[in-house]
């Protein structure tokens, strides 16, 4: 039996819970980990982007953490843990599939677009390969001398000042009380659960699920392009080096490669457009989709999973989300609160920003009515940067129908991307800074202007023949868009996009010259 205070309870020790824990132990709290299951682990969530970087080089530097320091960068990683996995990102790469067709290149890149997101290497992202990335840090927390249960069952929950817990990990029983409470369980959803707090789907659009694994031996895509004649000599970086989207009808597939030879690998699925077959498996499912897609399915032709993977998985419709997310004396983090989609890579920025405003409010002490007030502004950013992403990943899905607007769209995803970068630089942007400048009315009216007339234009959209290379004359050679619009309407949303983006268009986005192809650029 054992009795434990602790100023912090936090429940799951993956990246998100282990880092809080971390940094509140920097601050002078006594946090204590709690896990009901164990590492190493399989765990998506594994790409990171220059805002995610930024963050957690921010975190570590401020609150003195040199050893996770270097996980910042891909090159600092290599250079200071060569031994640990993890994968080379050095941008976005998104190539449009036909089905029962292979990949057919154009020659103006049309089906393709690539958006880098470093100069080199050296000042690249990283792929998180989470096994060995959370258990770092879970490491580091105990090496801190932070109080780690995993393979513990929080059995009970009561009080509130304090929190009493009551948990059993095998044969032992253990009674913790703690004055604050952070969920960093994600899916698991342990407040929700316990607090009885309700979920709410529908207040999200989006409408996805997964059919996933980790794999090895999947060939690189660019040997596959090159094969097919593709012009790659055009592309800004190596195209597999990055989050890699293959776009499909009604979905997308993730594939990012690590270091070690895994291969992490999946379809996002329209729940609408595809939802799961009564009786067909998750192996047969993902053989399904392969076989639409031939040259999808040339690249995982002699994939195999990984034992740590088992087989192939499938979720059902991902989205959750829950109607509280803070409460006097308690807190979730982002992903614990929601689930939305990976299309944009942005769940490990958004866990770093909440983890960045709770701790700054965790940290001053405050009396409980204005420590209240501020979890409550928190949680208004939060709301905000939620329903921002949900709109983000949705208009993308309807986009999905047609390359070009998905591309057109898209372009505000990488816009408010690069002006939190970009303010993250010059030092303007803290703690109380919302994610992809969710608060930024003027931005907001912009997405609200693009996102309703791609609705308009798709809907009762089908999916047509959609490789747009253009002849001598620049004409689509391609079917027009089935639904309501053709080419000419498909243009001009191309236009609408790039003047609603232009006060925020700091990196050259929509740039007709660059045939979808994007090379770094820091704003001056």
């Amino acid at each position: 039996m054992t009795d434990l205070h602790a100023d912090v309870a936090i429940i799951g020790s993956g990246f998100g819970g282990s880092l809080t824990a971390l940094l509140l132990e920097r601050v002078g709290l006594r946090p204590v980990l709690i896990d009901r299951a164990q590492h190493p682990r399989l765990v998506l969530g594994e790409s990171s982007t220059p805002l995610a970087d930024m963050l957690l080089k921010s975190l570590t530097q401020k609150y003195g953490l040199p050893r996770v320091e270097p996980l910042a960068e891909y090159g600092t990683w290599q250079r200071t843990y060569p031994n640990h996995a993890c994968g080379l990102k050095r941008g976005f790469s998104y190539f449009q599939h036909l089905p029962d067709r292979p990949f057919e290149p154009c020659p103006d890149h049309t089906n393709e677009l690539l958006i880098a997101a470093s100069f080199a290497d050296a000042d690249a992202d990283a792929h998180w390969f989470r096994p060995e990335f959370d258990l770092f840090l879970v490491r580091e927390a105990q090496a801190a001398g932070i109080p780690f249960f995993d393979r513990t069952e929080v059995t009970e929950l009561s009080g509130g000042e304090p929190w009493r817990l009551s948990c059993r990990r095998g044969d032992e029983s253990h009674s913790l009380s703690a004055d604050f409470l952070i969920d960093a369980s994600g899916e698991g959803g342990f407040l929700s659960r316990q607090l009885g707090i309700p979920l709410d789907p529908d207040r999200l659009r989006t409408r996805s699920r997964a059919v996933f694994g980790h794999f090895t031996g999947v060939e690189p895509w660019s040997r596959l392009l090159t094969a097919r004649g593709a012009n790659t000599a055009d592309h800004t970086f190596p195209c597999d080096d990055a989050a890699l989207h293959h776009v499909v009808d009604g979905g997308w597939m993730y594939v990012l490669r690590f270091n070690n030879g895994v291969t992490s690998a999946g379809f996002l699925i329209d729940c609408d457009r595809h939802p799961p077959e009564p009786g067909v498996s998750p192996e047969a499912e993902w053989r399904d989709w392969l076989d639409r897609y031939p040259s999808i399915a040339d690249q995982f032709a002699r994939a195999e999973l990984t034992p740590l993977c088992g087989g192939i998985r499938r979720t059902p419709r991902l989205q959750r989300r829950a109607r509280r997310t803070v409460g006097p004396n308690w807190a979730m983090l982002p992903l614990a609160a929601y689930t939305l989609d990976a299309l944009h890579s942005s769940g490990n920025s958004h866990t770093l920003h909440g983890i960045e405003r709770l701790v700054s409010i965790l940290e001053r002490r405050l009396p409980t009515d204005e420590m209240y007030a501020a979890l409550q502004r928190h949680d208004r950013l939060l709301q905000a940067e939620i329903d921002l992403i949900d709109q983000l990943v949705h208009g993308c899905y309807r986009g999905f129908v047609n390359f070009e607007l998905f591309a057109s769209f898209l372009m505000f995803y990488f816009a408010g991307a690069h002006n939190s970068e970009d303010r993250r630089r010059r030092g303007v942007a803290g703690p109380g800074s919302a994610f992809l400048m969710a608060d930024n009315q003027e931005f907001r009216a912009a997405v609200d202007v693009c996102y309703g007339r791609l609705l308009e234009m798709t809907s009762g959209a089908s999916w047509g023949r959609l490789p747009a290379c253009r002849d001598s004359n620049d004409k689509q050679v391609s079917d027009v868009l089935h639904g309501n619009s053709g080419p000419g309407d498909v243009r001009n949303y191309y236009e609408l996009v790039k003047r609603s983006i232009a006060p925020f268009n700091i990196a050259g986005l929509c740039d007709e010259s660059r045939k979808n192809m994007y090379p770094f650029i820091v704003p001056a």
